[in-house]
């Protein structure tokens, strides 16, 4: 049987939520029917040879569109020499619609653009002002000629990529899925964590992603320095990499909160990282919707939240939503040390709609649907 060959761009390096997302996906696809190829913009893949491993192809693009356009559907025109049946589109904000224009061109039977975001993402003010007045300007020269399919991670990141000019009874809903058997609370590994970081006395306070603007790890440092002025035993653990690194560091050190704040980096294993935490936070300026939070409430963390996130994450009822204030903040997370609890959320989460193996069903699905 031929198998269906589906090409995802663009997965990057960072690993964040759309190639933790697309690379979830294709470990638990049926691979005698189907085929994954990935293309990037990265000049290079840390985990390559895992996607080798299993048969994919990787291919690498050596420039944006905005700085050769001609170099650019070059190397896209020669992809799509591969024949693919269907060509997935991960998108945070509009730039230009020439993929897709690409696709529909050389007759690629399914397009799927697919929101994965709220807002746009740069870390400089002036540059996240003007992507976000370019993405409405484009947003409004989109129809629903070029693309077969619509998908989006929440209902919030559908209105930002599509707005009015896509039907929402044509918009697909595609849930950010985890291995939830992975991420369930574990006590032996949180005992053996806590023990390897000497935390076996603190209370434990935790953020994964990427350290970008999004994320907001600058305010969440803030409000965990003020927490830790009034008592000493707490930490602050952050997992992930990112352009922000530095600048982050610099703002612990200026606090002198050095012994008290962990940067973890980017990790293999950030389902045992869950374990060894106490409560999880996310004080994003904005998400689609945070694969992260899937993860910590599998773990069974108390979760603390801002409102810049859809409230369709709150699965488990355990995540607070606050507005980025500081004061209301440390007021929660001091409450949330005095009345630490903690639950297995198995049930719960096979039954939310994001396990993993229960989705990629779906999404072969959709993936086979009117080929």
């Amino acid at each position: 049987m031929k198998k269906i060959k589906i090409l995802q761009f663009p997965i990057a390096n960072s690993y964040g939520g759309i190639t933790h997302y697309a690379l979830n996906n294709w470990k638990w696809m049926d691979k005698d029917k189907f085929q994954c190829d990935f293309a990037t913009m990265s000049k290079k893949l840390d985990f390559a040879d895992e996607i080798l491993a299993t048969g994919s192809k990787i291919h690498y693009i050596s420039c944006y569109a905005e700085e050769n356009e001609e170099q650019f559907i070059k190397e896209i025109d020669k992809i799509l020499d591969e024949n693919y049946d269907v060509v997935h589109l991960h998108t945070k904000q509009w730039k230009s619609f020439l993929v897709e224009k690409i696709c529909l061109e050389r007759n690629v039977p399914k397009v799927i653009v697919h929101s994965h975001s709220t807002k746009c993402d740069a870390n400089n003010p002036k540059k996240r002002e003007w992507e976000t007045r370019e993405h409405y300007r484009v947003r409004e020269e989109f129809n629903e000629n070029m693309a077969t399919d619509f998908w989006a991670c929440s209902e919030e990141a559908a209105e930002w990529l599509f707005g009015d000019r896509i039907s929402r009874d044509k918009i697909c809903i595609m849930n950010n899925a985890i291995e939830t058997d992975k991420f369930l609370y574990n006590e032996t590994v949180r005992k053996e964590l806590r023990e390897e970081y000497a935390l076996e006395d603190k209370f434990v306070i935790g953020n994964v992603g990427r350290l970008e603007y999004p994320k907001n790890q600058k305010f969440l440092i803030d409000v965990f320095s003020e927490i830790y002025t009034k008592r000493k035993d707490i930490v602050l653990v952050l997992v992930g990499e990112g352009a922000l690194r530095e600048q982050l560091k610099k703002q612990v050190q200026q606090l002198g909160l050095e012994q008290a704040v962990l940067f973890l980096g980017k990790r293999e294993d950030v389902e045992n990282i869950y374990q060894m935490m106490d409560l999880f936070v996310l004080p994003s300026n904005f998400e689609g919707l945070p694969i992260t939070l899937v993860e910590a409430q599998t773990a069974g963390l108390q979760c603390i939240c801002s409102m810049g996130i859809s409230v369709s994450a709150n699965m488990t009822g355990n995540v607070t939503y606050l507005p980025l204030e500081k004061q209301q903040w440390v007021k929660v997370i001091e409450s949330r040390i005095l009345f630490y609890t903690r639950e297995n959320m198995s049930q719960i989460m096979k039954e939310s709609g994001y396990n993993l193996e229960t989705q990629v069903q779906y999404l072969q699905e959709k993936y086979q649907e009117h080929l």
